[in-house]
């Protein structure tokens, strides 16, 4: 009777394998098949926010807020690339307003605070941006 218990026992740990091993299969190939222009947000090892591609290539870094990530305000973050921030899709990572200002605010009543020549002033631990040329934009980019 053990040697029955024993071959039941095998038959349904190697059946569990290849269970497993046909999921696991099908996994991969869902993967293979997703679009290779998904965009996903990675801490890189050096600690900063980036959205890469599906080559692991960054394409541009997320501007940190508060020691993290920016928040989505709006559904847009903000963005950094060459030194200038934009504005990227919150659920897709996709550029939305392309960088090209100095500093600028998270979306608020469909509209941000921008500007392309600006200052950052630091105060202790605390930052903030002075300006002589706020301007505001829209979604779209377009000054209000």
């Amino acid at each position: 009777m053990k040697t029955t218990l024993h071959q039941i026992l095998l038959l349904l740990l190697v059946g569990g394998l290849l269970t497993g091993a046909s999921c696991t299969s099908g996994t991969d190939n869902e993967e293979k098949q997703a679009p290779t222009d998904s965009l996903a947000m990675v801490q890189t090892t050096e600690g900063k926010w980036v959205i890469m591609d599906s080559k692991k290539m960054a394409l541009y870094a997320v501007f940190v807020y508060d020691n993290g990530p920016d928040y989505p305000s709006e559904g847009l973050i903000r963005i950094v690339k060459n030194g200038k921030i934009g504005y990227a899709d919150a659920k897709t990572y996709e550029i939305v307003i392309e960088p090209k200002f100095d500093c600028a605010y998270p979306f608020e009543n469909g509209k941000a605070k921008v500007s392309t020549r600006c200052q950052t002033i630091t105060e202790g631990e605390n930052r903030s941006w002075v300006s002589d040329t706020w301007e505001y934009v829209d979604k779209s980019g377009a000054k209000k």
